[in-house]
């Protein structure tokens, strides 16, 4: 994708070059319309004073004429009657002349070949170095009648000119790109900053800001978004302190639900225990979900977790042997594969939970007979723990949603989590300065690597 700032220099760069093109074009119709007539002219009086001079005053040397004319800063193409054709000056670029031209020369004709020098879009008639493109007359010499074309050299006669307007334009060129390079770059520094800030405030951070004291349209678009992000971040605060305060205000009564349905189910009879056990279980669910709710907005507050040294290993175990019930009622085994010890800085409840939750989601894509492996592999500064069980997998899709808050990636299985796991787990393993990903393909099972830095 193209930068603005890279899209602003192209656009500029093209209207300079569009408008070089135009500009060339209007001072070429401007010469063909206006100007060459008049400086055909002009060329037309200084050649036949010359030649009037030399007929009333020369010495009938018509070579050292010739070569005057050309030391003065002209070129001439010579043909005399005898058809020889001699140089003088630069040679012209291209040197074909009509016959009836070349005759009626030689005739006495006057040959306005600057004046008539036909159109050409983009190519300036003053600079064309043709023979066709000259004044023609004749001259009356000792052996006969020369036909002369002869035009202006202009390399030598404006040849300071054209360096001096070549360096002039090659300098506004450059300087004018390289200040229009900066100019822009310049313009676009607020919109990259408030590109950044949309990103910060993707992730959740609203602190930043990004106002500018500019009176322009740019200025005042920061300003707005500086007064959105606040009114977001105000509102996402409100909200996080209502589900707090919901999902604390709901644990006792569905505690007190689940234990009176309890009670009941015992002395019901058949059918009504049944509804009574869906009751009970609803409500664990409920409770099991203010319980994650209430962890989410604890982790939102930021507040530091207590990081001291925890065995990794004996963490895992404590998780595995809390969670050995529900692993033996659905008959999943589970291998733990560790070479040592290690020792990481982590909060423990905290560690506890994000192995509870990572074992739990593995237990529930696991079937009965099914293996999940834990391999816990010791590094010189880091600790990695690889949690993979032989469920279903998971698409390229599901793995970028996974830590999505409420995000339900499979619900084919009939699991009734409410996709608040993998987010309470990646919000406590950034909190740890840890690091975790997803490895899966569907069909192979789903492996999550934990980094835990010693």
């Amino acid at each position: 994708m193209k930068s603005l700032y890279v899209k602003i220099v192209g656009l500029v760069c093209l209207v300079l070059f569009v408008s070089a093109l135009i500009a060339l074009l209007i001072s070429n119709v401007l010469y063909y319309t206006v100007w060459q007539a008049s400086y055909s002219q002009k060329v037309e009086e200084a050649v036949e004073t010359s030649f009037a001079y030399y007929e009333q005053h020369g010495d009938r040397r018509v070579d050292s004429f010739y070569e005057m004319l050309s030391a003065t800063g002209f070129q001439l193409y010579v043909v005399s009657e005898s058809g020889q054709v001699k140089r003088y000056g630069n040679p012209f670029r291209n040197e074909t002349i009509a016959p009836e031209i070349l005759r009626s020369v030689q005739d006495g004709q006057v040959y306005q070949g600057m004046r008539d020098y036909p159109f050409h879009l983009f190519l300036l008639g003053l600079f064309d170095n043709e023979v066709i493109n000259t004044y023609g007359t004749s001259l009356q010499t000792a052996a006969g009648t020369d036909a002369v074309f002869i035009r202006p050299d202009l390399s030598r006669q404006i040849r300071e000119l054209h360096l001096f307007v070549g360096a002039f334009l090659a300098l506004l060129v450059l300087l004018s790109f390289l200040l229009l390079v900066f100019s822009i770059r310049y313009l676009v520094r607020p919109i990259k900053r408030l590109t950044m800030a949309t990103e910060q405030m993707t992730a959740g951070d609203y602190s930043i800001s990004v106002a500018t004291a500019g009176q322009d349209e740019i200025g005042e678009l920061s300003r707005r978004f500086d007064e959105m992000t606040q009114a977001v971040a105000k509102s996402d605060a409100e909200r996080k302190a209502f589900v707090a305060n919901v999902s604390h205000e709901f644990q006792s009564p569905l505690t007190t639900i689940r234990g009176y349905a309890e009670q009941l189910e015992r002395s019901a009879e058949t059918e009504e225990r049944l509804k009574l056990r869906t009751i009970g279980q609803e409500a664990t669910r409920m409770a099991e979900l203010t319980r994650q709710l209430l962890t989410l907005a604890r982790l939102d507050e930021g507040r530091p977790l207590k990081r001291q040294p925890i065995q990794l290993v004996q963490s895992i175990q404590a998780t595995l042997e809390t969670l050995r019930y529900q692993l033996d009622e659905r008959g999943v085994a589970v291998a733990l594969e560790a070479s040592d010890e290690p020792v990481i800085l982590a909060d423990e409840l905290a560690l506890e939970q994000i192995f509870q939750n990572l074992i739990r989601n593995a237990l529930h894509v696991s079937a009965e007979g099914d293996l999940i492996t834990i391999q816990v592999d010791t590094q010189a500064e880091s600790v990695l723990v690889r949690i993979k069980d032989q469920g279903p997998g998971m698409t390229e899709e599901m793995i970028s949603h996974a830590f999505e808050r409420f995000y339900q990636g499979d619900t084919s299985r009939g699991t009734s989590g409410a996709g608040l796991g993998l987010a309470i787990v990646k919000e406590t393993v950034d909190q740890l300065k840890g690091q975790i990903r997803i490895e899966s393909i569907p069909g192979t099972g789903t492996t999550i690597v934990l980094t835990f830095f010693k």
